[in-house]
């Protein structure tokens, strides 16, 4: 069949890292893909087993359970904000109502560079026009206020805010986030501020900008924070009086989220949910200085010629920037690495800063990570 895709659709395609996934085979070490290896916490999927043995499985309202908006919002703490809470198949379907439904064609977008390369892909399927602010590598991935000025104007009509980075790991200062909420209090912008690995952090909890500047939707879920990719649980915070008009487009894309998925987050918020999610954080640091002391091992103390590598030390998340920039291309050394069956994803695929630098994921064992950074080795010799 001969068929032409809506203009919306030209020049997309599967995403770099899922192209990159799908090629791997199937023995493959996967260090790229962002996506917890741990179990769901048990508490949960008690909670879910005991919703379905009562075989009542019916919609909630679209903007979700009740009882769950509450608790989201006591989260951020005020439950009874529950009505600025909408209740997401997954944060990234919040990520897209939310630019469908603020974009206008031609409207400006602010996206970070590097940042998660879902952004510019929504943005321009909404008609708007992605602009970059650079988080520059030569400052290790930091905020640049001089740069951010730089690229508001009269057409911005939302900004990206990401902390914890995908890809970096990079926190937002609160002092950074108060100088963006400076910068944008006269341009009338709304924010969208991704927090979905917001609950994994090495060093204080980051602050949001939410608490700097009030038009601000907050993005986030539990798919890290409590290794619940496959539930598809999400969510949008924000001032009532806006996320309303998300509901309705929340509405007419999904009707509401599982509601056995909701049901079982509601664990999630208890004590024992988040004694589970500390649990998960302090894994994720015992893993990332484990992956810091295999490359420093193995790629700055064995065969690996002429100069050491250098890496960014995450302060969130579970990514680590490798630059590799002295051996050649990140796609290059990407299929270099597929070749040696290791999984790692092109920092190009974030955006021009992170060129010359792999994205690897400690997200996953001690053995995927020592055979993972010695296969990196093997790809770059």
């Amino acid at each position: 069949m001969n068929f032409t895709p809506s203009s919306r659709l030209t020049g997309i395609e599967k995403s770099i890292i899922r192209q990159i996934y799908d090629r791997a085979p199937a023995d493959a070490i996967n260090l790229g893909l962002g996506e917890p290896d741990f179990p769901t916490p048990e508490v949960i999927r008690n909670q879910a087993i005991d919703f379905i043995k009562q075989g009542k499985i019916r919609y909630s309202a679209n903007a979700g359970l009740p009882e769950l908006r509450r608790a989201i919002a006591g989260h951020y703490g005020d439950e009874t904000k529950y009505e600025g809470v909408c209740v997401t198949n997954g944060s990234q379907e919040a990520l897209f109502v939310a630019l469908m439904m603020i974009i206008n064609p031609g409207d400006e977008v602010l996206l970070p560079d590097p940042g998660f390369l879902a952004y510019p892909t929504i943005v321009r399927m909404a008609g708007g026009t992605p602009v970059f602010y650079k988080l520059p590598a030569a400052k290790n991935f930091e905020f640049d206020e001089s740069e951010f000025k730089k690229k508001v104007s009269a057409k911005t009509r939302a900004v990206i805010i990401t902390s914890p980075s995908n890809p970096t790991g990079r926190v937002l200062k609160p002092a950074d986030l108060k100088r963006i909420a400076d910068t944008l209090k006269d341009a009338g912008a709304i924010v969208i501020s991704d927090e979905i690995y917001r609950e994994l952090y090495f060093e204080a909890r980051p602050a949001s900008i939410a608490d700097f500047y009030l038009p601000t939707i907050v993005i986030s879920g539990l798919s890290k924070s409590h290794a619940m990719t496959g539930w598809r649980l999400g969510w949008a915070y924000g001032d009532p009086s806006v996320v309303r008009h998300l509901i309705v487009m929340h509405q007419y894309t999904t009707s509401c989220a599982s509601t056995i998925s909701q049901r079982a987050a509601l664990a999630a918020f208890s004590g024992e949910g988040r004694a589970a999610n500390e649990r998960l954080r302090a894994e994720l640091r015992t893993r990332r200085d484990f992956m810091i002391e295999r490359i420093d091992q193995e790629l700055n103390k064995e065969t690996v010629p002429a100069n050491n590598l250098d890496w960014i030390i995450p302060e969130g998340a579970f990514y680590l920037m490798l630059n590799v920039s002295r051996f050649g291309k990140s796609f290059e050394l990407a299929e270099k690495a597929l070749k040696k069956k290791v999984i790692t994803i092109p920092g190009a695929a974030f955006g021009d800063e992170a060129e010359g630098f792999l994205r690897l994921s400690f997200a996953t064992g001690f053995d995927a990570i020592e055979d993972g950074i010695k296969r990196i080795k093997q790809a770059l010799l």
